[in-house]
């Protein structure tokens, strides 16, 4: 299904309603240019038509949240629609993993250096 678009006339109608405010729930803030968008109430991904009354015009950070509860609220009707009809996701593999190694243990012991007569350059 291909997204919906809304047309250039309930855009500007849309835009003459919000009188240059955002319609985002007790927002109310100034519109500015490009800093705006036009937004399905009802999501296109839940049936949303293109339709005046369905259009709201928000800010950014209004419609960055709203964006955020709407592709949460498509996923699970997808999911729900999915289990309906009977689809599932394909089962997870669940291994015992890998068995823990031996420890480790140096080749060497480290030596201490002042035990072999250890002297800096310079120094006699």
């Amino acid at each position: 299904m291909s997204r919906r678009e809304f047309s250039k006339k309930v855009k500007r109608d849309a835009f003459v309603r919000a009188a240059g405010h955002c319609e985002g729930p007790g927002c109310g803030a100034k519109l500015s240019l490009g800093k705006f968008a036009y937004d399905h109430v009802n999501p296109d991904g839940l049936t949303g038509e293109p339709t005046l009354e369905n259009c709201a015009v928000l800010c950014d950070p209004c419609h960055k949240e709203k964006t955020k509860n709407d592709v949460a609220d498509i996923a699970r009707a997808k999911r729900r629609e999915d289990a309906h009809r009977g689809i599932r996701p394909p089962p997870q593999i669940k291994s015992a993993g890998f068995r823990p190694g031996s420890p480790r243990r140096r080749a060497t012991t480290p030596i201490d250096k002042l035990k072999i007569g250890y002297r800096p350059h310079g120094r006699d």
